[in-house]
């Protein structure tokens, strides 16, 4: 007899009813990008996470991806400069940093938890350091006291790796609302996790914000109007509508769901 170590099936089946019926609603309304569905989740993972915006994305790499390069296209980062990152890591940790032409720099995890160890990021740090990318692997907190001192004394940008850590907390605080920005993965097999690709950036700088909004979408705040080179990076509306009947089982908070949409 196999016993599987991660039964999606299983996962799935107590949400099936409601996944199907919200799933009927959207291919219903005919409207299936950038619509209703999408807006209530961002709303009510922002609520979650306690930040100020959740700006849904097509996966974690994407969310990642499109922090830096809204840094870049604000001039808060230029391509060359270097990112600290967790030498134990997904690749798409790295990938979101040279995508984008910046420098991943590694540093070595703690043994016992194999995250980025604080104590050796400033022996990292250059005239060219500009951000750390701190994963919370395996659903631990990745930050502490010393890192957020050393983001301070060197004017570094913090960004959370958060794909590992819906729901996770630190001080209080969930994962994704203690850095400058943090990336959020909604992969199937992940603690909220859609039934596809799916992704968020959660953030509460406006402008970030404001940058990663349009740069999800082409580069483009209006149709036609394109102010950036952007991707096309966009959480479609049912797997927002299934993700909206998961975080709202799964937290077993009832205030996170809008029940206007």
């Amino acid at each position: 007899m196999n016993i599987e170590f991660l039964d999606l099936q299983k996962i799935n089946s107590q949400y099936q009813k409601e996944l199907k019926e919200v799933a009927n609603r959207v291919i219903d309304s005919g409207w299936y990008l950038m619509g209703k569905e999408l807006e209530s989740f961002e709303n009510n993972y922002s609520k979650y996470c306690g930040t100020k915006y959740a700006l849904g994305v097509a996966n974690g790499l994407d969310a990642l991806r499109l922090i830096f390069k809204a840094y870049l296209e604000l001039g808060i980062m230029h391509k060359g400069d270097e990112v600290i990152v967790p030498a134990n890591t997904y690749i798409a940790s790295v990938l979101a940093i040279s995508d984008n032409d910046l420098k991943p720099i590694f540093v070595e995890p703690i043994i016992e938890t194999y995250n980025l160890d604080s104590s050796k990021v400033e022996d990292a740090i250059t005239s060219k350091t500009k951000a750390i990318l701190t994963v919370h692997l395996y659903g631990q907190n990745s930050i502490d006291d010393k890192m957020l001192k050393i983001c301070k004394k060197h004017n570094l940008k913090l960004i959370e790796d958060a794909a590992q850590a819906h729901g996770a907390k630190w001080k209080g605080e969930i994962m994704g609302n203690i850095g400058d920005a943090a990336g959020h993965s909604f992969y199937p097999g992940k603690n909220l996790g859609a039934l596809g690709d799916a992704g968020a950036v959660t953030t509460n700088n406006d402008e970030l914000a404001n940058a990663i909004m349009a740069l999800r979408n082409y580069g483009s705040h209006k149709k036609y109007e394109n102010i950036y080179q952007g991707l096309n990076s966009r959480l479609d509306e049912i797997q927002a509508a299934f993700l909206n009947v998961k975080l709202k089982n799964d937290t077993g908070q009832e205030k996170y769901r809008d029940r206007n949409f």
